[in-house]
């Protein structure tokens, strides 16, 4: 298991008592620190170790097993720690996470570098990773991994910041209301991204209003010398105004920076912006829109219309969103990572803009934290499914009848439609209907774990 923090610049026990503000209960052997976490399973040697209270587990339960891993201080905020027990500088504040937070956010104003935060209803991680890619081109660029967008993942991520880094890509994702702008305050991003208002989180904000205050507050303390990139073609994102900072607006329909002459097929995308051409190799409309943040962003940053194309070149997906995959002559559309309305629709379209000699085939699960409009938004997209043409479809999930309900109303006959109560149940019917030439698509929520029908459809094909 990787440790924490291998890159992290050297921190004395005074910087980060003074960052959190914290209180010195017991000095230990180390008074120097070379990485910080919140697992004691990855806690390095000379690190600091924070002992988070989570809803199902509570950190301060394994202060013994991150010393004993070679943590040199430990920050708490329970009383009842017997300090004399454990062989490392003890720290109380009044609320670890926040403690976390807040050194993170000492950490970062150690690194005078662009940082660019991305957030958004969906896109967020394909428009971080583009991002990455195009600056890697002239930078040296630490980004956010896997799924640490939360209030514990982003300052993971700040503290592998290190010298050598020349710029900083970092997805800010939401849990709670106020997630955004909590973690924009500590992160201060030179230049924020948002995608788009979309439905993800409905459950939480209530209305996409919300939704929208939400994801815009990551430009709060915004000033003269930060900039806001947008989507102008997004119907809440385009009345987005401000006199305190730069607005840089991107679209097909609107924009300063405008993607005009736009080809696509199942090879990818190509397109000009303001005189000048870039092509990507995945396809779908919504790949343009995603291409043109890192356009953006690039040139905000000085590179050229070569080098950010070498960016798209290099591009790497991270896993589970639009991996394309051919298993015994069936291709596969592995974008199980998440799900949301408009990113499932966005999927559907490039299933159906696939090409296949046989069936196109469409697995989709629950789309989560919908709220009250679950029921209308994914007959929304069982419609769509139906009106792009797709010869089958298999859905799973509570939420699936309504999935159904709506490819029927756009017209899918009924024999087409297959109800799945499980990811097995659907992975059989799917190997019983999956034939060389078929294209298949798999797109669900998080929480729906479809990886496990294409685990177990590759390993039954591949036998």
């Amino acid at each position: 298991m990787a440790k924490y923090g291998v890159g992290m610049e050297k921190i004395t026990l005074t910087e980060l008592v003074n960052s959190i503000n914290g209180e010195l209960l017991k000095e230990g052997k180390k008074h120097v620190f070379v990485s910080a976490g919140i697992d004691s399973r990855k806690q390095g040697q000379d690190g600091v170790f924070f002992a988070i209270q989570g809803e199902n587990v509570d950190g301060h339960h394994y202060i013994q097993e991150a010393v004993d891993a070679g943590a040199g201080a430990v920050v708490v905020h329970r009383e009842d720690i017997a300090i004399n027990d454990i062989d490392a500088a003890i720290i109380k504040v009044q609320d670890t996470t926040e403690a976390f937070l807040d050194f993170a956010s000492y950490y970062r104003s150690l690194f005078h570098i662009p940082v660019i935060a991305i957030t958004g209803s969906s896109g967020k991680t394909t428009t971080k990773d583009m991002i990455a890619s195009v600056l890697s081109a002239k930078y040296k660029v630490l980004k956010t991994q896997g799924n640490l967008n939360n209030q514990t993942g982003m300052p993971l991520t700040v503290l592998e910041l290190n010298s050598s880094h020349e710029a900083a890509v970092i997805e800010l994702g939401l849990c709670e209301k106020g997630d955004i702008l909590k973690m924009a305050k500590r992160l201060r991003p030179d230049i924020g991204v948002v995608t788009n208002i979309g439905y993800s989180h409905l459950e939480k904000l209530e209305t996409r209003i919300g939704i929208y205050e939400e994801k815009t507050s990551l430009f709060s303390g915004f000033g003269a010398k930060n900039a806001a990139v947008i989507n102008k073609d997004d119907e809440f994102l385009k009345q987005y105004e401000s006199n305190d900072h730069a607005i840089i607006g991107v679209g097909i329909a609107d924009g300063d920076m405008k993607a005009t002459d736009i080809l696509q097929n199942e090879r990818g995308i190509a397109f000009n912006v303001n005189g000048e051409e870039y092509t990507f190799s995945l396809p779908g409309m919504h790949n343009v829109y995603n291409c043109l943040f890192a356009v953006a962003v690039g040139k905000m940053l000085h590179l050229t219309q070569e080098e950010i194309q070498k960016g798209f070149n290099q591009y790497m997906p991270s896993k589970n969103r639009m991996d394309f995959r051919d298993i015994a002559g069936i291709k596969v559309i592995n974008d199980c990572y998440n799900s949301n309305p408009d990113a499932a629709k966005a999927a559907i379209e490039v299933l159906s803009n696939a090409k296949a000699d046989g069936k196109k085939i469409a697995v989709l699960a629950d789309m989560l934290e919908l709220g009250e409009q679950a029921g209308a938004l994914h007959e929304e997209v069982g419609v769509y499914a139906a009106q792009k043409n797709i010869d089958q479809l298999i859905v799973i999930g509570e939420q699936a009848a309504y999935f159904a309900q709506g490819a029927l109303q756009g017209g899918m006959s009924e024999e087409k439609i297959m109800h799945c109560k499980s990811n097995e149940e659907a992975t059989e019917y799917l190997l019983q209907i999956a034939s060389q030439g078929d294209c298949v698509l798999l797109k669900g929520s998080r929480g729906m774990h479809l990886e496990e029908v294409l685990t177990q459809f590759e390993e039954r094909k591949r036998g």
